[in-house]
């Protein structure tokens, strides 16, 4: 190992696999420690951009006792995904210290916000967020599928189908009206996750076969991680709402994934969306926790 001396903070933009294990091991221990449920993707870790420092890690003696990562919300946005002490070694300003260099990374960068995200139940991360002054935006239950009530009964004019490059129109369309969201930004995004092995798209058409009017109606996008699926950006357009259509492109989407693996199937949703909370939960999702998001400018 690397001689760190008594104390050393690391930026790194791939971290090496005895840093991820040093990083996963105090992920863990921070989770029992506290009773909560931060989610760590060795896969994320080990796929980071080139030349674009994501993870800052602090070591005293040659021990990691601090660690916090970051993940990207397009040009101007970044997240703060996981910030972790050592319970033997908080109090000692080490979060802090991670945290300044990080933004000045962010800074560095061009980024102008700083997306702060804490569980709800996490009183060091509130009262984390609340010192910097970040400013409460939104939150959202964190959920995960125990058994899928399938309800069986499909409009044969709605039809789901993973999407490729030649869709990303259709993509960004629906998914820049479903969520009122600038299809410019939304096409950043898009072209990104189409290139990411890791990601796929499920697009929903409605119209009669061999008329030739097939309209993209909705879409969301799945990510695989090392032991879960995740299930993002699920939209439907307005107009195609209320007619079950948003359950039946759910319940296909659980099919695909479990027609490749039994592994857990995660989503989130807006603590405030009534309507998505209850097609999730009549699906069978149950909420595992509550994520509070935070804005800090830079």
């Amino acid at each position: 190992m690397v001689s760190h001396g008594q104390q050393c903070l690391e930026k790194r933009s791939a971290p090496t696999e005895a840093e991820i294990v040093d990083i996963e091991r105090l992920v863990e221990l921070c989770n029992r420690h506290d009773g909560l449920n931060m989610r760590l993707s060795r896969k994320m870790l080990k796929t980071r951009p080139a030349l674009e420092i994501c993870d800052f890690l602090y070591y005293q003696d040659d021990k990691l006792v601090g660690y916090l990562g970051l993940e990207s919300w397009g040009i101007e946005k970044r997240e703060l995904h996981i910030g972790v002490v050592h319970p033997d070694y908080r109090q000692r300003g080490i979060f802090r210290q991670l945290l300044a260099v990080a933004q000045a990374e962010c800074a560095a960068r061009g980024t102008k916000k700083l997306i702060l995200v804490s569980e709800s139940t996490s009183g060091s991360g509130t009262a984390a967020a609340l010192a910097l002054r970040g400013r409460y935006t939104f939150s959202e239950h964190a959920m995960e599928l125990q058994d899928l009530h399938e309800r069986m009964a499909f409009d044969d004019r709605l039809s789901c189908e993973v999407a490729d490059a030649n869709d990303i129109d259709a993509l960004v369309k629906v998914q820049a009206r479903s969520f009122n969201d600038p299809e410019a930004q939304v096409l950043v995004m898009v072209t990104r996750r189409l290139q990411d092995p890791e990601c796929c798209f499920f697009l929903a058409r409605f119209g009669e076969e061999g008329l030739g009017c097939r309209e993209p109606v909705g879409v969301l996008r799945i990510h695989t991680y090392d032991d879960w699926y995740n299930i993002y950006a699920f939209g439907v357009l307005p107009e195609y709402r209320g007619r079950g259509y948003g359950r039946q492109i759910l319940e296909e989407a659980v099919r695909f994934i479990r027609k490749q693996s039994q592994k857990p199937i995660k989503l989130e949703v807006d603590t405030t969306n009534a309507v998505a909370m209850s097609l999730y939960q009549s699906c069978g999702f149950r909420t595992e926790t509550t994520y509070n998001y935070y804005v800090l400018d830079l």
